[in-house]
């Protein structure tokens, strides 16, 4: 399959075929009614895990706005062939009263009137209130789901959710509820999602000890479909309205703006003092440091560009990070795992929720990703938010995503590594650099303090395995660096298993 995308009436990149689609309600997708993808997605798998256990607690998907939460639940009941009773508590915020007082069986009399389907303790279907963040109280119900009526499957989500348990100081159902955290499309779901089943099975078939055969040709090709997902991102909506104009990069554009003013639109609805004005402003300001350390003098100037102050920029950014808008990359000493637990608030970076949102809001031209290297563009941030989003995707769904980052000490002068990926009771550096010409000094500073012996770096270039030594001062560590292309990061968990 060669590829296209099309940019100011030059092709860039080439078509996909357009069966197995099907049309979406407008309240699916509030903009506009359009044709829908199926969407091979790893949480739809876990969902339909979730209901096939033989103990299930109630199920509570987070993820920011648009990211395809309703769809999944969808897509999981048809697969299993299971009714979906789905209740929009935004539209029926009259049930608030019967979560608070915790009056079950009154409910489900009452969404059994809303849905017109017949709802009781032993239904086989799901019962799905979207929307939640209109009845918080629908959330610390969810214990007496679990103690009451455990065959029930219920599914709970909302937009802002996160802000609104905050705000809202509700009683959590500890231990009596499940976790789904969702994200974009990672990388090898777009590429399903886009019918790219050449470029998948390609990877599947790359392991270490056979990464060195490539053709060049045939990384050209993967690498154009990196440049294909950096410029569409991972955004569900986005993915579809590529396949449906052909990857027309100036519709793709218009909706991705779209999406951003939404999102802007809800700082209205973020709880505290702050004004939807100085939101945007915190916001845009924000925007500008992704990929760089946030320190103290970069919160200052935001916040005096903005007519506030640092508290002010404090508490936008929870609300930010609530929303999973954006995603702290806590410093970590490194020294021991969990990664968390020796980390440095004080000293993070930020990601943003999507890459092709973040091209988007930066105003960064399609050119600039199809003439150079990834790495290059942009500074390299555009890299590195390819890189820190796909591995926060990376561990199962469950998990609520994390990423930590180590800086050696100020007095060596040196770079930091961008990421650090633990796997079992090892940690391996992550470097996203040019292959040809990036310097690596800090790796060379991580591999002899921290005693380790492989290392990843991404890039643009081939894959490989090289056989190094780390030198800082009179002490030497041998290492072996793995060179991994952008194609490969949701693969990092199998090749180093390959070792």
């Amino acid at each position: 399959m060669s590829l296209a995308l099309h940019y100011k009436g030059t092709f860039l990149l080439q078509n996909t075929n357009k069966n197995g689609r099907f049309i979406a309600s407008e309240e699916a997708y509030p903009y506009k009614a359009k044709e829908i993808h199926m969407f091979s997605r790893r949480a739809i798998e876990e969902i339909k895990a979730w209901y096939n256990q033989s103990k299930r607690k109630p199920l509570v998907i987070r993820g920011a706005r648009q990211v395809g939460k309703t769809t999944a639940v969808r897509l999981a009941a048809s697969q299993l062939s299971v009714e979906i009773m789905e209740i929009n508590l935004e539209r029926h915020q009259e049930l608030e009263p019967l979560f608070k007082s915790y009056k079950l069986d009154d409910l489900l009399f009452n969404m059994s009137l809303i849905s017109g389907k017949t709802i009781t303790r032993q239904s086989k279907g799901i019962l799905f209130l979207d929307e939640a963040q209109a009845t918080p109280a629908a959330y610390s119900c969810l214990r007496y789901f679990w103690e009451e009526m455990p065959e029930l499957a219920v599914i709970l989500t909302g937009s802002l959710l996160d802000q609104v348990l905050h705000d809202d100081k509700l009683s959590t159902p500890v231990g009596r509820v499940e976790y789904l955290f969702m994200a974009p499309l990672t990388f090898d779901e777009f590429l399903a999602a886009t019918d790219a089943s050449k470029a998948l099975n390609t990877i599947g078939m790359l392991t270490l000890g056979n990464i060195h055969l490539l053709p060049d040709s045939v990384h050209d090709e993967l690498m154009a479909q990196v440049r294909r997902y950096t410029l569409t991102g991972g955004m569900p909506s986005c993915v579809q309205t590529a396949i449906n104009t052909n990857f027309n990069h100036a519709e793709i554009v218009k909706y991705q703006t779209e999406l951003l003013q939404a999102y802007k639109d809800d700082f209205s609805k973020y709880a505290g003092s702050q004004t939807a004005l100085k939101l945007n402003a915190f916001f845009n300001g924000i925007i500008s440091q992704i990929g760089l350390q946030f320190s103290h003098k970069q919160a200052n100037e935001i916040a005096l560009n903005s007519s506030g102050n640092n508290r002010q920029l404090n508490d936008s950014l929870e609300r930010f990070l609530e929303a999973r808008l954006f995603y702290r990359v806590l410093h970590s000493g490194a020294g021991s795992i969990p990664l968390g637990g020796d980390t440095k608030i004080r000293i993070s970076k930020f990601l943003f929720l999507d890459l092709g949102l973040l091209l988007a809001a930066q105003g960064i031209p399609a050119q600039t990703i199809m003439s150079s290297p990834l790495e290059l563009a942009n500074r390299g941030v555009i890299a590195e938010q390819f890189v820190g989003q796909q591995l926060l995707a990376a561990k199962p769904g469950y998990v609520n995503p994390s990423l930590y980052y180590w800086q050696p000490p100020k007095s060596e002068a040196q770079a930091e590594i961008d990421f650090l990926y633990e796997r079992g009771n090892k940690v391996y550096p992550v470097e996203v650099k040019s292959g040809t010409g990036g310097t690596i000094k800090s790796l060379h500073s991580y591999m002899v303090k921290k005693h380790a012996d492989q290392a990843i770096r991404i890039s643009s270039a081939k894959p490989s395995l090289q056989e190094l030594v780390a030198k800082v001062n009179n002490t030497a560590k041998p290492f072996r660096l793995i060179n991994l292309p952008f194609y490969l990061v949701n693969q990092i968990d199998r090749m180093v298993s390959d070792v």
